[in-house]
């Protein structure tokens, strides 16, 4: 197996005149055809609720390949070309949906790969929060209090510590009423 030289696709140079890439690609007959018939584009987006800021540029790809479809191929002949436009360009806008959602899709899943960051701040204050708690609080109390502090609740707190939600909350609150105390205390004097 011998290797080919790998030689770029030769495309003709934009057109001049402002016109773009895309339209330096069709002759002049296709051109004008489509000058002629580029109603259909905002027909078609009006027809199907999508916004002309952000649809024009993919719907108009689409109908730009139905004109070139409607010129180089003798059968879609048969159709009228609105018919032909109007697949294109609901063709070219579900593509873009399509790219859309594996886009976001993969952006999700590199988001739920990457670990969360702890954030230093929340953690050394619920550090001394606790260091302060278990200088004040009985056992029994620090244990619901660091339990609460997890995000378990009252409830949660009750039936795993095996007492009534009530005497949880009892505690709970001696316990806040103490660190109160320690923390206006603490302001006053320090």
């Amino acid at each position: 197996m011998t290797a080919k030289a790998c030689v770029p696709e030769q495309r003709p140079p934009p057109a001049s005149g402002g016109r773009s890439a895309a339209a330096a690609v069709l002759t002049e007959e296709q051109r004008s055809y489509a000058a002629e018939n580029h109603n259909l584009i905002l027909a078609f987006l009006r027809r199907e609720n999508f916004s002309a800021d952000d649809y024009y540029d993919i719907a108009a790809l689409g109908f730009l390949r139905a004109v070139k479809n409607w010129f180089g191929d003798a059968a879609t002949r048969r159709y009228r070309f609105s018919t032909i436009a109007w697949n294109a360009m609901r063709q070219s806008i579900a593509s873009y949906h399509r790219a859309e959602t594996r886009r976001r899709e993969t952006e999700q899943k590199y988001l739920d790969g990457v670990p969360a960051q702890p954030d230093l701040l929340e953690e050394t204050e619920y550090n001394i929060l606790l260091h302060d708690l278990a200088s004040k609080a009985g056992d029994r109390q620090y244990e619901l209090a660091q339990l609460r502090m997890q995000g378990y609740s009252v409830a949660e707190v009750a039936k795993k510590q095996g007492m009534p939600p009530h005497r949880v909350r009892k505690l709970l609150k001696e316990l806040y009423q103490v660190y109160l105390k320690l923390y206006t205390t603490n302001e006053k004097g320090g």
